[in-house]
């Protein structure tokens, strides 16, 4: 499985580097959680992606285009949005770090940022709605949902491609 493989380099390139046991661990864990994506009636996701995620060939061309097609049907199929911030941007709201906003229906919303080894949650209001403005305007940065799968589907023919040169 292209899958399996893809998250196998993920965890392997990690520093320190983790035994076969420990990475075997991670994997089983990563791939369950992936199915929620599967499911159509979980949460609603939005992804804001920089393009460097498109073109980072992690695991080879063959595991990366197979890792896009996936992205671009589960966008396809309506279950989640998908937006690339694309190169010719430059800097944008979110270069310095990664965030994921969070709603639910009965709790306030919260906000989680992470760096190197470390991963925060943000509840102060203020706080989460200052990264909800820097997701907005990264946000209007951004392709369209539409513009975004054509890309995502453009950079996995190019991955093809590349994998039948090899």
């Amino acid at each position: 499985l292209q899958t399996e493989a893809y998250a196998r380099e993920v965890l392997q390139s990690g520093f320190p580097p983790k035994t076969d046991e420990e990475r075997d661990k991670l994997l089983v864990t990563r791939l369950y959680r992936a199915r929620i994506l599967d499911d159509f009636t979980s949460p609603v996701a939005w992804y804001l992606l920089d393009e460097a995620v498109l073109r980072r060939p992690v695991g080879g061309p063959t595991v990366m285009c197979e890792q896009l097609c996936h992205i671009a049907e589960l966008g396809e199929r309506r279950r989640i949005r998908v937006h690339v911030l694309p190169f010719s941007v430059g800097y944008h709201a979110l270069l310095e770090g990664f965030v994921s906003l969070m709603r639910f229906e009965d709790l306030p919303p919260v906000a989680y940022v992470e760096g190197l080894k470390t991963g925060r949650v943000l509840e102060l209001p203020s706080v989460v709605g200052e990264c909800q403005a820097a997701y907005d305007h990264a946000m209007g940065d951004a392709l369209s949902h539409r513009k975004s799968l054509a890309l995502i589907r453009s950079v996995a023919e190019d991955y093809a491609h590349d994998a039948q040169q090899q």
